[in-house]
């Protein structure tokens, strides 16, 4: 796959048939276990950061004879820094959380995804669309089945979107990339000295392209222009009609389809929906057990229990939870991560997160402060969020009964809990259906709502404390 600043050259096997057989062969492989073997980093002396010297610049003796005031060495300014640990390195390398999986291998879970891909993209030659929560893997995938095409013959070519981008700026950093006649890259350098006309774009896609092409759009949730998403959704339906060699795979956060395109009938059956769900369990354990060993750390089985449980589904969370447990393990000295080490690496990930989104942190707390009989009802939100594409009271009260049992209390629990979560949700197309704001909250709802209720209430946000100041101004 090639991103517009970078490009990947991967060997390509002749024959898509074969090809196709074989990429399911290496699935089967993955799921047996069969991974390339990774190499620890061999235990070695620590690295001192900083070596003390003599400060300043004259000779000592000097110095101690006239006791003059000299100038200050960094070496005399700071004190002794910690050393570097080779362990630590590699368990920020194992369980990154920063970059999206670019390896088929790391790709845990996701062999079902990737086929599905495979067939309606590259067989079929449907457009796609590639939805789910932050975190949960979109762009990995995407990325791991760019890979893919490659190896089939394709050229597929990467883009991310920004929140004021237009038709234009979507598809003009295209242009210069894709695989087209001299006459076609003529014809795009002239294109590019005005405004893209969605018309005249289709129309070069599909008579200059002289090599399959898929074009991945990431990060189309933040667009906010509507007269730009519709012109995306015109451009798919005219490559449709007229046979383009140019497929698009649009992906973004979303519930389902309409959160991200609102494709007209006659497109639908073209585009092939892949929505990114929370991996299984058992998924989470064999990507966590690869981190740890990675890392060079083993992990006890109540931890391994505890950390995929916290993470319900998700990679990116599972991930997270690991890297702080493990850097626990690292700081005592240790190379097994206990049951303790994933509860402190818990607290740690809560506290983090507070930092970042203390809006919803603060109101997480006080709703689960005063929320009585609610409680448990609030952290069964948090988890239908994470294994469902989109919450709604109706799911709630389902769910409530399932779950937890009891008769009418747990619809007037599931009202109470949805009226108290609603600051932290947003609302999506179909109507009664959302999505939380901050779609990495839901598995820190359920760490919180674990914890004891604290004995007095949380303090004051920040806005409330303005407003006891203004007390008295204007009738406040």
């Amino acid at each position: 796959m090639t991103a517009i600043d970078h490009g990947f050259v991967q060997d390509r096997p002749s024959g898509m048939l074969d090809w196709l057989m074989s990429f399911r062969r290496g699935l089967s492989r993955a799921n047996d276990g069969i991974s390339p073997s990774r190499e620890i980093p061999p235990a070695q002396p620590p690295l001192l950061l900083d070596t003390p010297v003599q400060p300043g610049f004259r000779p000592a003796a000097q110095e101690e004879q006239d006791g003059a005031p000299r100038p200050l060495s960094m070496g005399a300014m700071a004190a002794p820094i910690k050393p570097i640990s080779l362990r630590r390195d590699s368990i920020y390398n194992a369980f990154n959380t920063a970059m999206p999986v670019s390896d088929r291998h790391g790709l845990a879970g996701r062999n079902n995804e990737l086929e599905r891909l495979v067939e309606a993209i590259v067989v079929q030659r449907k457009h796609a669309v590639i939805f789910g929560t932050r975190g949960s893997g979109k762009t990995s995938l995407a990325r791991v089945f760019g890979d893919l095409a490659d190896e089939a013959g394709c050229i597929a070519l990467y883009g991310s979107a920004s929140g004021d981008a237009d038709f234009d700026s979507l598809f003009r950093p295209f242009l210069t990339e894709l695989p087209m006649s001299a006459a076609g890259q003529e014809r795009a350098r002239k294109m590019m000295s005005e405004p893209l006309d969605v018309t005249r774009l289709a129309a070069l896609l599909v008579e200059d392209v002289r090599q399959r092409s898929i074009l991945i759009l990431d990060e189309y949730d933040r667009v906010r222009s509507e007269e730009a998403k519709a012109d995306v959704a015109t451009l798919l339906k005219l490559l449709t009609d007229i046979h383009s060699p140019v497929q698009v795979v649009l992906v973004g956060i979303a519930g389902d389809v309409d959160g991200l395109i609102a494709a007209h009938p006659s497109l639908r059956r073209h585009i092939a929906p892949q929505r990114v769900a929370a991996i299984p369990k058992p998924e989470l354990e064999r990507l966590l057990l690869s981190c740890a060993e990675n890392a060079g750390l083993r992990l006890d089985p109540d931890a391994l229990d505890a950390l995929a449980g916290a993470a319900m589904g998700s990679p990116y969370h599972a991930r997270l939870f690991g890297m702080q447990a493990a850097l626990v393990a690292e700081a005592a000295g240790r190379d097994r991560m206990t049951l303790p080490d994933v509860e402190q690496g818990l607290a740690a990930a809560l506290e983090d997160w507070a930092e970042m989104s203390g809006a919803t942190h603060a109101l997480f707390r006080r709703i689960l402060w005063d929320a009585g009989a609610s409680r448990r009802m609030i952290a069964l939100a948090g988890v239908a969020a994470s294994q469902m594409p989109a919450l709604s009271y109706d799911r709630l009260v389902r769910l409530g009964h399932e779950v937890l049992g009891g008769g009418s209390i747990n619809e007037g629990q599931a009202a109470d809990a949805m009226r108290r979560l609603e600051p932290a949700l947003t609302a999506m197309p179909g109507g009664g259906l959302f999505m939380f704001e901050d779609t990495l909250a839901p598995q820190f709802l359920l760490l919180m709502a674990k914890q004891p209720a604290p004995a007095t209430p949380p303090p004051p946000t920040p806005a409330e404390e303005m407003r006891a100041m203004l007390k008295g101004v204007d009738g406040l």
